[in-house]
């Protein structure tokens, strides 16, 4: 190979070139030309197959996408900047900074939380629990905070629900299309492959765990303080309800998920009977976590789906009706008698809806022995203390439940 390459070799291509320029210049040409054609047939190729990849791995992603057993710290302390600012202008009334955390925000959602916020001291003690979503840079975010009333000395302790997403601008903000809020009354629609996510969040047992803990809290909290029971069965149900019935909400389109009623009296009532306390019971304007539960669902959504403990809190009287002649005596004259009260254990892991039928929003669900607060059946159910449900309340198969001391 060395003696190929000798000075006597070289001076004889050099000649042939001299002499035959114009063929070997066409060669030159026609190579080249043949290798840029085979870089771009492999480079169409490579496209095409990144791109049937690309789709193929979000049909997947969407069906089979499976979250992380254990919570991240991804962005953690963006995150934790995020909630801290948006719960600072939830309580402050500061509609302004919440539409540039929390977007889109419509005008009914605004009004809401203008009625909710007003019996706001603080909330305290935010601790968010991330999951990664699906989409690069999305988070499935359960916070569990304490809510400070005005005038009440005991905490509230809540857990509410948000979907997170990144900005063009790299910045993470709340996408508010999947708050309780909208989920109800599907202003903005809804992406059912979000939804579908948040109902796989809220169907999973690190969920459940945490709703299970929330809801301890909350009902020690309720059975300490008489003033914390008043305040979110009457004082903060009574504006909600008035908010309700003035603002003329209940005229909007009701998600499919949030038309089901959830009360005896109202499952026997017509479809115009809506329970206005139903459609606000999230702290935080719909954040809930078994929808919100999730949150589901989106959550449904979340969102969904879920679970804010307290905004939302009524009693059975105070279910809204949609004829407007109806006083509130009437619509209490209409509602069964309460029941005592009574503790009952779940028996295995049990599934929580929103209505005495399989066929009602499912809420969430609790681990063998779980210890709940009863106020009656109804069928084959049995009527739990739930702070995900409507009025504080929700729906449990008996055959599921064994009532202690039995």
């Amino acid at each position: 190979m060395k003696d190929f390459f000798n000075k006597e070799t070289l001076d004889n291509i050099k000649q042939f070139c001299s002499e035959n320029k114009k063929y070997v210049g066409v060669a030159v040409i026609l190579i080249g030309l043949i290798l840029m054609l085979i870089v771009v047939v492999a480079g169409g190729n490579n496209g095409r197959h990144s791109d049937t990849e690309s789709e193929s791995q979000a049909e997947i992603s969407v069906k089979d996408f499976e979250f992380e057993k254990d919570y991240t710290n991804d962005a953690k302390d963006d995150i934790d900047t995020l909630l801290a600012d948006y719960y600072k202008a939830y309580v402050g009334d500061d509609i302004d900074t919440l539409g540039k955390l929390a977007t889109p925000m419509s005008d009914n959602e605004k009004s809401y939380i203008g009625v909710v916020s007003q019996y706001y001291e603080s909330v305290n003690d935010i601790t968010p629990y991330t999951k990664n979503g699906l989409k690069k840079g999305s988070y499935f975010v359960s916070v569990k905070n304490s809510i400070k009333f005005t005038g009440v000395d005991t905490q509230a302790p809540t857990l509410d629900f948000f979907y997170i997403e990144t900005g063009k601008d790299g910045k993470l903000y709340i996408n508010n299309v999947y708050s309780n809020f909208n989920r109800t009354y599907c202003e903005n629609e809804l992406d059912d492959d979000i939804m579908e996510l948040i109902s796989k969040y809220t169907a999973s047992s690190e969920f459940a765990d945490l709703h299970e803990e929330v809801q301890k809290e909350y009902e020690q909290a309720l059975g300490a303080d008489a003033n914390l029971k008043t305040m979110l069965e009457t004082t903060l149900t009574g504006s909600i309800k008035q908010w309700y019935t003035s603002s003329g909400i209940a005229n909007l389109k009701k998600s499919d998920a949030d038309t089901q009623t959830t009360e005896a009296d109202t499952q026997q009532a017509d479809d115009a009977s809506q329970n206005s306390d139903q459609q606000t019971t999230d702290a935080n304007a719909g954040q809930t976590a078994d929808q919100q539960t999730t949150d589901a669902n989106a959550g449904q959504n979340a969102d969904q789906q879920t679970t804010d403990a307290n905004a939302g809190q009524t009693t059975d009287q105070q279910a809204a009706d949609a004829n407007a002649g109806q006083t509130t005596d009437q619509q209490a004259a209409e509602q069964p008698q309460t029941p005592a009260e009574y503790q009952v254990v779940t028996k295995d892991v049990v599934k929580v809806r929103d209505g005495a039928s399989t066929d009602s929003k499912e809420l969430g669900l609790l681990k063998e022995q779980v210890t709940l607060t009863a106020y009656g059946t109804e069928g084959d159910w049995t009527i739990v203390s739930y702070s995900g449900g409507t009025d504080g309340r929700a729906y449990i198969k008996t055959e599921n439940l064994q009532t202690v001391g039995q």
